[in-house]
């Protein structure tokens, strides 16, 4: 609650190598690698933040901020005609939420001609830590705020994604995605919360070298 408006540009790089591979946010160290299946070590970037100064409502204002993080964990794909499946949990290394997070999804590439249609089906996990830095008001912050006090539980988060890519010429490439969730109630019931959902949309352009 509170935002008007929620933008952010931020620069990412894909790469696959033998060793290790960086997908957009994620850098990943693969430990074993076959056809049908890849583990790695991951290390990643957890962009959701919150800062009062940024916010319109006063009640938001009063609360403290919150700050993105740096996660570090472990990823598996498997890979057959029908889809990959990726599992996935990782785990605040900077002290800020003290939380961890895993994640269960299925996608495929479709590809039409040119263009590159990825759907993907999943589910997020985020434990009670997690849930408590990013969406809890404490009783200090109620008092200040007047807002109610919140202390969530764990949650999961089930959400469906597009990725579409294009080639304009051989390096250069247009990409989209979006992505809907439908919030748990530890989310939506928040007083930091206003809404019921959430839907996310990335574009951009990218060159491949």
């Amino acid at each position: 609650r509170g935002y008007n408006e929620n933008t952010k540009a931020i620069p990412l790089i894909s790469y696959e190598g033998d060793s290790f591979y960086v997908r957009q946010t994620t850098l990943g160290f693969i430990l074993s690698q076959s056809e049908k299946n890849e583990l790695s070590l991951t290390a990643s970037w957890m962009p959701l933040e919150f800062d009062p100064a940024d916010n319109d409502d006063y009640a938001m204002q009063q609360l403290d901020k919150r700050d993105s993080t740096a996660m570090a964990g472990v990823a598996w794909y498997h890979h057959e005609r029908w889809g990959t499946v990726k599992a996935s949990a990782a785990a605040d290394v900077l002290d800020n939420s003290n939380g961890w997070v895993g994640e269960l999804t299925y996608f495929r590439v479709l590809p039409v001609g040119k263009l590159s249609i990825t759907p993907a089906l999943g589910v997020y996990y985020y434990d009670a830590s997690f849930n408590r830095y990013y969406y809890g008001v404490s009783g200090a912050e109620s008092q200040r705020s007047g807002l109610s006090p919140w202390s969530p539980e764990s949650s999961w988060m089930p959400y469906v994604g597009l990725t579409l890519k294009y080639p304009l010429t051989r390096n250069l490439v247009l990409l989209a995605n979006a992505s809907y969730s439908v919030l748990p109630d530890e989310v939506k019931n928040s007083p930091m919360v206003d809404r019921d959902d959430s839907f996310t949309l990335l574009t951009g352009v990218s060159w491949r070298f």
